[in-house]
């Protein structure tokens, strides 16, 4: 889960103002109220603590293991309750503005349109290279069935194999309401086969072993793999962090990487992937103990020939 870009927004916007009005000590204030949002977590005795949303946190066993993470029963119920109102807001004429985690009153959000403008941009680019063919797509971590919905709704007339890879119980909602889609619950299933385009959009970065995912990722790929959705860095080493997404209504926590962008291509690089095109996003999440702020992106990679 993304952080909310509205809130983004608006905090940029107290920040700029404060700029002009404020003295040094009050807005060194202001910046560290606004830049420290916390939740209530509940403990399993029923007690309840204030933690930061967003925490950088060791490389531990217990950091990875210490919640049921993307698994929780909770996300997919606050999927499954959004369903139909996200389906009713990117009906034609509508714009693609909300995203599927935002609530279904929210107002349109520029930035959800971009992100699904940049996915269908790279999904133009394959059914034009595959064409007359139906090509095949791989959706990891695709949870329901958002994006394949927003494919449906932006290419009503092509062809294409889409296959979701996600946990058994998003893929038994999702399998229920998407009839042209396939979701698969294992890896070893979903990575049998190669695909035209290998997705992972805010999904590849929260597992554990990320470049051994990433290397096999690369493998399924024969044409495209866009990661999107993905925090990076530009100096620091790759580090863990920790987002407390209970706002959304998830109610569990999860571990995930902010990456260096460097050592990124460089590794997609020598399994022949070549940086296609960079997508610019606006979800830029706050960690008040990380040695850098991260950037939110989408990259496009493409398989090289010989």
């Amino acid at each position: 889960m993304a952080p909310d870009t509205f809130g983004h927004h608006l905090r940029g916007l107290a920040r700029a103002s404060a700029r002009r009005v404020l003295p040094d000590p009050a807005l060194a204030w202001l910046r560290g109220r606004l830049s420290r949002p916390m939740v209530e977590v509940v403990a399993a005795d029923g007690s309840t603590q204030a933690r930061l949303e967003w925490e950088m946190m060791p490389d531990t066993d217990a950091v990875w293991g210490g919640a049921e993470g993307w698994s929780h029963a909770s996300i997919a119920a606050r999927q499954v309750a959004k369903w139909d109102a996200f389906l009713a807001a990117i009906a034609p004429p509508l714009p693609i503005g909300r995203s599927h985690e935002a609530a279904p009153d929210a107002e349109l959000d520029v930035s959800a349109h971009n992100t699904a403008m940049s996915f269908a941009y790279v999904l133009g680019r394959v059914l034009a290279e595959a064409a007359p063919a139906a090509p095949s797509i791989l959706d990891w971590g695709g949870g329901i069935g958002h994006y394949y919905r927003y494919a449906r709704a932006l290419f009503p007339d092509s062809r294409f194999d889409y296959v979701i890879k996600d946990f058994a119980e998003l893929c038994e909602a999702g399998a229920a309401r998407n009839q042209g889609a396939r979701f698969v619950a294992t890896d070893e299933t979903a990575l049998a086969g190669r695909h035209d385009l290998v997705f992972a959009s805010s999904s590849l970065h929260y597992a554990r072993d990320v470049f051994g995912l990433l290397d096999r990722l690369a493998a399924a790929s024969f044409r495209y793999l866009f990661v999107t959705r993905t925090p990076f860095v530009e100096q620091s080493e790759d580090f863990v962090v920790v987002q407390r997404p209970h706002r959304y209504g998830y109610m569990t926590e999860y571990a995930g990487w902010f990456l260096n962008r460097g050592k990124f291509e460089k590794f997609l690089a020598g399994r022949g992937l070549a940086l296609e095109r960079e997508f610019m996003l606006a979800e830029r999440p706050h960690v008040p103990n990380a040695p850098e702020q991260c950037r939110y992106l989408g990259l496009l990679f493409r398989r090289q020939s010989g």
